[in-house]
């Protein structure tokens, strides 16, 4: 579905939170397997479950996350959906050290307010819940809660064609306040595969320090309600004091039950 402060994500993250598209991975509640949200709704008593690795690498640390269970259902049709999102973290580092615990819980909405013709409009607030200090020295979470709050746009330029854009602020309870964004580009090439291609960053409140991830992947329909999701970034830029993103490679299972 999955979500980036600049100032206090870890290297494990992506996909924790779309708070994370900085220094690694892609938002968990974010549009998977992209880090920029959608404004798509399950229908009423709809499921969906996705089941997901990741392996990323930053400076000296290498993160995985297996398992990544993000599971969706559908509240009230065409309108709103409730999600959550919990990783199993593993950290190597350089230096020979390692360690694995789980991640931030990460539990969210998504209220779709506009949906007429090309153009759809969505609200998606997202709230990860911190992990003890213990961990966080760890590197497998952050131990302040986050809570981010997207808007997030689609527009079908045709049949074959669509983007996504959000913006989103995050606000930290021991960080500085961000502002996150994304800009992803869809084609269908055929009526299974679609192939996915974004931008993704975020920023101080001052546009002073931010940081720029590109990503690209694909869509594969098995059946109608089986997918396969893949994708692969890498940093373009960093901010300050923040190691670049060497790669994040994620892969996952996504169910419509």
């Amino acid at each position: 579905m999955d979500v980036s402060i600049l100032s206090y994500c870890k290297p494990y993250h992506r996909y924790t939170l779309a708070l994370c598209i900085l220094s690694a991975s892609l938002p968990a509640l974010a549009g998977p397997p992209l880090a920029t949200e959608d404004p798509g709704i399950l229908g009423a008593g709809e499921w969906e479950v996705i089941a997901a690795t990741s392996a990323s690498s930053s400076g000296n640390v290498d993160t995985y996350q297996v398992p990544m269970l993000d599971i969706s259902l559908g509240i009230i049709e065409d309108k709103l959906q409730i999600a959550a999102a919990y990783p199993y973290v593993y950290i190597d580092s350089d230096d020979g050290s390692s360690d694995s615990e789980f991640g931030n819980l990460e539990i969210g909405a998504k209220w779709r307010f506009w949906n007429e013709g090309k153009l759809q409009l969505a609200l998606a607030p997202v709230y990860s819940f911190g992990v003890t200090r213990a961990n966080a020295i760890k590197g497998v979470g952050d131990e302040g809660d986050v809570a981010l709050i997207p808007v997030a746009a689609e527009y079908q330029l045709d049949p074959a064609w669509r983007i996504n854009t959000m913006l989103a602020y995050a606000s930290a309870e021991n960080a500085r306040d961000q502002w996150e964004y994304g800009v992803a580009l869809a084609h269908s090439i055929t009526s299974r595969w679609e192939l996915l291609f974004e931008f993704a960053g975020a920023s101080d409140t001052d546009f002073n320090d931010d940081s720029l991830n590109v990503r690209a992947g694909f869509d594969f329909a098995l059946s109608d309600r089986l997918h396969l999701l893949f994708s692969a970034a890498t940093g373009l830029r960093e901010a300050r004091d923040e190691n670049e993103l060497d790669y994040d490679v994620y892969f996952a299972a996504q169910w419509f039950l």
